[in-house]
């Protein structure tokens, strides 16, 4: 059983026959998220914006992580008691059937997930994957996001819900959905430009309220 880190967008593909496709309503939809706001953390995002842009391409996946990504997360606050949480270092794990029919064991750690469940994730809405500094960006993070969703959607037992995720190589961030089969990704939004940061929280906050629509 080969952990999530290891997997390549090729291999996901040929192993579970799953496809990219180049537009998607449901990525339309996201992409176009828009809400009012908030005073309250505007200096803040203005604040992690700046560091970013001056330290983004000396930073660690460590640092990545604990200076910028994290206090974006932390302002949209994807917690609800009882209901949903995000979890860190989370193992996510499921069965599912490759291309022959063979039943697969999923299993592997992933850096965020939002998730029913309090003590363990139960059923998984949305992932943040591989917190890759861009100067050492030299595997798969799309791979490693795409095999977790695969395990995401076994593990939702048929519930046929979109699975949303991202993953960030340095200052870029990209955006995922899959649904069935298909799945589509979005541009490259640069986390150091102010419009394409709103944007960013904006598509952070889409994501929470899906969440909290069908928790």
């Amino acid at each position: 059983m080969k952990p999530f880190e290891k997997w390549k967008t090729e291999e996901v593909r040929m192993t579970f026959g799953i496809r990219q496709v180049e537009t998607h309503q449901l990525m339309q939809d996201w992409c176009s998220a828009s809400f009012p706001e908030e005073e309250k953390h505007k200096e803040r995002i203005e604040e992690l914006r700046i560091r970013l842009n001056r330290f983004a391409n000396f930073w660690s996946e460590e640092d990545i992580k604990v200076f910028f990504i994290i206090p974006i997360i932390d302002i949209v606050n994807f917690y609800a008691f009882g209901k949903y949480r995000a979890f860190m270092e989370a193992t996510i794990s499921a069965r599912t059937q490759d291309i022959h029919g063979n039943l697969c064991e999923l299993r592997g750690r992933v850096e965020f997930v939002v998730a029913t469940g309090e003590q363990d994730p139960q059923t998984p809405f949305f992932f943040l994957n591989e917190y890759k500094p861009q100067i050492k960006a030299v595997s798969d993070p799309q791979g490693q996001l795409l095999i977790a969703m695969l395990a995401a959607q076994a593990k939702n037992n048929g519930k046929n819900l979109p699975i949303y995720g991202l993953y960030n190589i340095g200052q870029l961030w990209f955006f995922i959905i899959m649904q069935g089969q298909e799945y589509v990704s979005s541009k490259a939004f640069d986390a150091t430009d102010a419009e394409d940061l709103k944007q960013i929280i904006n598509m952070l906050r889409y994501v929470k309220a899906h969440i909290e629509r069908n928790v």
